[in-house]
């Protein structure tokens, strides 16, 4: 109840209120610690997390974190609790047993959402300001890398069948597909707008290339062999150049190759599939 700084406890069986416990200002989100039977409430007002006792619904601790957290999710692995603080840019690891911050990993801009990979024991923060995510590993809560995703990625879900990781981004009407913890995304298209995220790592048949990575014709070009958006393989040759829109890829061999987009003069690595 963010207007009223409190959490309500329902009986599960009676579906009765049994307590209105005090927490912090703007509780936001909740998660669960079924190792010591703890509830963490995440309050984006007073930038601290509020723990609960599971069973006797009492204030056990109140941690502060970043500025203004805003999701939280669980490591059953290693006890941790991991809490996104959209305007300092980082993610705060907690203790489950001590209830003690542990670590503060730098993500993107505005993490707005996160979630818990078990099988590779991977954390995901959707940062929603730059378009990516990050992905921080449960043991060390070293980053392992950020991927780039669609505009303002805000949700996620996970798939435990195919290991893979879906992500909501708001602007661009897409999902991103994160596949096989670490190897890269795959995008998807929306059927009502005619477009994908900005860039896929992983793609097939077609690479779409998003508005703002194109050639500006104002420029006085890039640098080496690619003054124009174009595609270059493993060993740095170019194998076509690239336009805004869909590029036809289909006659390529599977295989790592390299976007190189005049904007920055960056390189992003994709992964041509049949």
């Amino acid at each position: 109840n963010p207007w009223n700084v409190d959490v309500t406890v329902i009986d599960g069986a009676s579906n009765e209120v049994v307590a209105t416990v005090r927490v912090g200002d703007w509780p936001c989100a909740l998660c669960y610690n079924p190792q010591n039977n703890k509830v963490y409430c995440v309050n984006g007002g007073s930038n601290n997390v509020t723990v609960l006792d599971g069973a006797t619904n009492q204030v056990v601790a109140t941690v502060e974190v970043g500025d203004d957290p805003w999701a939280l999710c669980y490591n059953p692995a290693y006890n941790k609790v991991y809490s996104a603080n959209r305007w300092s840019g980082d993610v705060t690891v907690l203790d489950g047993a001590s209830n003690e911050v542990v670590a503060t990993v730098a993500v993107g801009d505005d993490p707005y959402a996160i979630c818990y990979n078990p099988l590779d024991n991977k954390v995901y923060s959707a940062n929603e300001e730059s378009d990516d995510v990050t992905i921080i590993d449960g043991a060390s809560n070293q980053v392992v890398c950020t991927i780039e995703v669609g505009d303002e990625p805000i949700a996620f879900t996970w798939n435990p069948v195919q290991n893979r990781t879906y992500v909501a981004n708001f602007s661009s009407s897409s999902i991103s597909v994160l596949r096989d913890s670490t190897v890269g995304i795959e995008e998807t298209m929306n059927e009502e707008r005619p477009t994908m995220n900005r860039l896929p790592t992983i793609v097939r048949g077609v690479l779409h290339l998003g508005a703002g990575l194109g050639h500006n014709p104002n420029s006085p070009g890039g640098i080496g062999l690619c003054p124009a958006p174009c595609l270059l393989d493993a060993a740095g040759r170019k194998v076509m150049e690239l336009h805004l829109g869909a590029n036809d890829i289909r006659h390529l061999s599977p295989g790592v190759y390299f976007v190189r987009r005049e904007k920055n003069n960056q390189t992003t690595k994709v992964v041509i599939q049949r």
